[in-house]
């Protein structure tokens, strides 16, 4: 069981550490101000968090680590896509503030905190769901 774990939990680090890399890399290239260590380091800590309890969650459902690189890619890649829209969403603040245009839904989702954590959030219900879906099928076979 536990290299199991270690598989899981190696796999979704390894794509955090993808994560974190590329998201300091944006935030270097593309950001005015140089936070790409503080973006580094919350990517890092969160992830290694998420990868440790996602793995035993993995492990404790019995998913292979197919399914773990499936909802682990998905969830880097989404990670690294929103960062990039982040950076590069161009946003009249001072146009905001002063009350003459509003912004989109698409603006707020995007600039929103919930928008980050529901990345860790969503991988946590899909293997939660898909191992009840899945006992209750093999429960109703034996």
């Amino acid at each position: 069981m536990f290299n199991d774990y270690i598989k899981h939990w190696a796999l979704l680090m390894g794509l955090l550490i993808v994560v974190a890399v590329s998201c300091s890399l944006m935030q270097y290239f593309l950001a005015i101000d140089n936070f790409e260590w503080m973006v580094l380091v919350l990517i890092l800590s969160t992830g290694f968090v998420f990868a440790s309890l996602f793995a035993f969650l993995q492990v404790k459902a019995k998913h292979s680590v197919f399914h773990t690189g499936i909802c682990g890619g998905i969830f880097a890649l989404y990670l690294i896509l929103l960062f990039y829209i982040d950076l590069t969403l161009l946003i009249d603040w001072n146009a905001v503030s002063e009350g003459e245009i509003q912004l989109t839904i698409l603006q707020k989702m995007i600039k929103s905190d919930a928008a980050f954590w529901i990345a860790f959030i969503v991988p946590f219900l899909y293997s939660s769901l898909s191992y009840i879906v899945r006992s209750k099928s093999e429960s109703k076979v034996s």
